[in-house]
């Protein structure tokens, strides 16, 4: 009979318990690994054989019972902190590439802009500042050990999915507001058709990075029974 290895065994059935991008899982599982082989070499040296010292490192790593709501906490909190930095990056990103665009001479037209595009314009700027500095704030908490990762990371989810949908918004009204001038631009400028591309494929990518982060902060806590 085959005798399954007491750390494979243990990792595996702690692997089925959580839930969460599988690149992070496998990451955190490695690290798991890592110091279970490292337990296990110790207690070889003290003279136990290979199959009890793997036994006795997985009893004092914990049982799956105890550590699988860890773990999940923590790839929760992984989550959330990568989602978090994505809108520190992709926010203050967007504001500086169209100020770059406008300041390479790129105008909507040869008119004043209407009042309904300054304050959209303006409104863009504010929400863009806003979502940083709030993605800032909840980024240093997932640094947090105390910090509840589950409501942090629907905090950042929904903060992604507000920012996306009002400097999206925004933007689409403005085009529209302009009438023929967006298409204008396009043709004016070389740059304008990849900045609008480049800012629809980023807020795409904030929302689905929101969306992954709410079925991860809203997976089950892993149980497992004891043996």
């Amino acid at each position: 009979m085959t005798v399954t290895d007491p750390v494979d065994r243990h990792l595996a059935e702690l692997e089925r318990r959580l839930s969460g991008p599988s690149r992070t899982r496998r990451s955190m599982l490695r690290e798991a690994r890592d110091g279970l082989v490292d337990a296990v070499a110790a207690h070889r040296r003290c003279g136990l054989d290979a199959h009890e010292a793997a036994a006795k490192a997985v009893r004092d790593f914990g049982s799956v019972r105890e550590i699988a709501p860890l773990y999940q906490d923590e790839l929760v909190a992984r989550q959330g902190r990568s989602a978090a930095l994505l809108l520190l990056v992709v926010f203050p990103g967007l504001t500086l590439g169209w100020g770059m665009l406008w300041r390479l001479g790129a105008r909507w037209d040869s008119e004043p802009a209407s009042d309904l595009v300054v304050a959209l314009a303006r409104l863009q700027d504010t929400a863009s500042a806003v979502v940083a500095v709030v993605a800032l704030v909840l980024l240093a908490v997932t640094f947090r050990r105390a910090a509840p990762a589950r409501q942090v990371a629907v905090l950042v989810s929904l903060t992604g999915v507000v920012g996306a949908v009002v400097c999206g918004g925004t933007g689409l009204v403005m085009n529209l507001a302009n009438g023929s001038a967006g298409r204008e631009l396009v043709e004016a400028n070389p740059y304008a058709l990849p900045a609008f591309g480049c800012s629809a494929l980023l807020c795409a990518l904030v929302l689905r990075s929101a969306v992954r982060t709410l079925l991860v902060a809203g997976s089950p806590v892993p149980t497992a029974p004891e043996r």
